[in-house]
């Protein structure tokens, strides 16, 4: 599932073990979406809440990363 977050938008995957198929963690991929789409970070977190949480934040960094003049 893809949520768009302004230029920016990040991917919740539910992971599953391969031998026993039960859901295991959550991964998140952040993507900067122009002026072409490429992965910016990614990671895992136990439960959606909180790959969703992650997956904020690290837009919430980009986003005010980008904000600031180049020294």
């Amino acid at each position: 599932m893809r949520i768009h977050e302004g230029k920016h938008a990040y991917d919740l995957e539910q992971l599953r073990d391969p031998q026993t198929q039960v859901r295991a963690q959550w991964r998140y991929k952040v993507y900067e979406l122009r002026p072409v789409e490429k992965v910016l970070t990614s990671g895992e977190g136990k439960t959606r809440a909180e790959a969703e949480k992650q997956a904020k934040v690290a837009i919430a960094r980009l986003t005010e990363n980008e904000r600031r003049p180049a020294a």
